[in-house]
């Protein structure tokens, strides 16, 4: 049988969904971290920072329960006064916003932050939010773009914050599918163990079906295309987006999904061919399920079957 999307939003608001009133407190955590620190910068300019920015999936309104191992994330840009041809030197870039963190909170503790090749991450013990403060520096001929460290140590990534929101937003609103599909592929990631595969990489998949083909007519239908696209692309086939005009080649990238405000960024780059791999044979998987569970006769065969893709939480009616 197949399941309706009242039957999809089920699972969706019992297990995925974080919940309004959860949502707003962790947006009103960020928001008083950013106080903190937009009253030290005013307090001393020596911290070298301008301004902040929210980001990431609980802005974009597609991030999910925590669960398990997996909590919730909240990104924030940091815009740095500095000079672009300081853009490589990460260490000084984590440096300059670990200083104005321990000067907010002197009491935290050094296992509260986590570098990584792109950002410092900072965790809050009593609510479990874990944000990652990501280093902007402004590119002043180019007012709304900056330079971001790598994820993969190369060379700093020059894009555009607000326009990927913006990008994201539009698609958003023309779908009223696209954040529910987002979160059921996001955990559909999880669940198979894909942590490679980026949540706004799948976010950029879903937009490029949405750009060829237009909305999904079901949430179901939605999820089967993607995973048949997976499947049948192997995703060697570049991702790109109308925005972007004529587009170069990465002939050395296994996977290419271009960031849609900047073309020559790859923003699959640090996929390795195996682990295209594994995400192909996992697509094919969910998309061979998911089709013989909508043979099925009966209700339970047919929510045993989407259990295998979806995990063992998987419910499509209230208790």
């Amino acid at each position: 049988m197949n399941l309706t999307d009242a039957q999809l939003n089920t699972f969706v608001s019992k297990v995925l969904h974080l919940g309004r009133g959860k949502r707003k407190e962790y947006l009103d955590q960020v928001d008083f971290l950013i106080g903190g620190l937009n009253k030290k910068i005013k307090e001393d300019d020596s911290f070298k920072v301008t301004d902040f920015k929210k980001t990431g999936s609980i802005m974009k309104g597609t991030v999910l329960k925590p669960r398990g191992d997996f909590g919730v994330d909240a990104d924030i840009a940091v815009f740095l006064d500095i000079s672009e041809s300081e853009k490589d030197d990460v260490d000084n870039l984590h440096k300059i916003i670990r200083d104005l963190l321990v000067a907010v909170y002197p009491t935290k503790k050094p296992d509260d932050f986590k570098v990584q090749p792109r950002t410092l991450g900072i965790h809050f013990r009593t609510s479990g939010l874990d944000v990652d403060l990501v280093p902007v520096i402004p590119i002043s001929q180019q007012p709304g773009y900056g330079w971001q460290p790598s994820s993969q140590r190369g060379h700093p990534v020059k894009t555009s914050i607000q326009g990927q929101l913006d990008f994201i937003k539009k698609r958003r609103d023309s779908d009223p599918r696209f954040k529910t599909l987002v979160r059921l592929l996001k955990n559909w990631r999880n669940e198979k163990e894909l942590d490679r595969l980026r949540s706004f990489s799948i976010e950029l998949i879903v937009a490029h079906l949405y750009d060829q083909n237009g909305a999904a007519s079901s949430l179901e239908s939605g999820l089967q295309r993607f995973f048949l696209y997976v499947a049948q692309s192997q995703l060697k086939k570049r991702i790109v987006f109308p925005e972007l005009g004529n587009v170069t080649t990465f002939p050395n990238d296994p996977v290419v999904i271009l960031d849609p405000v900047n073309k020559d960024n790859n923003v699959a780059a640090r996929l390795t061919a195996t682990e295209r791999d594994e995400i192909v044979v996992a697509a094919e998987s969910a998309w061979s399920t998911i089709e013989a569970a909508s043979w099925k006769a009966g209700k339970g065969d047919t929510l045993d079957l989407w259990k295998d893709v979806m995990g063992r939480s998987f419910v499509i009616e209230e208790e």
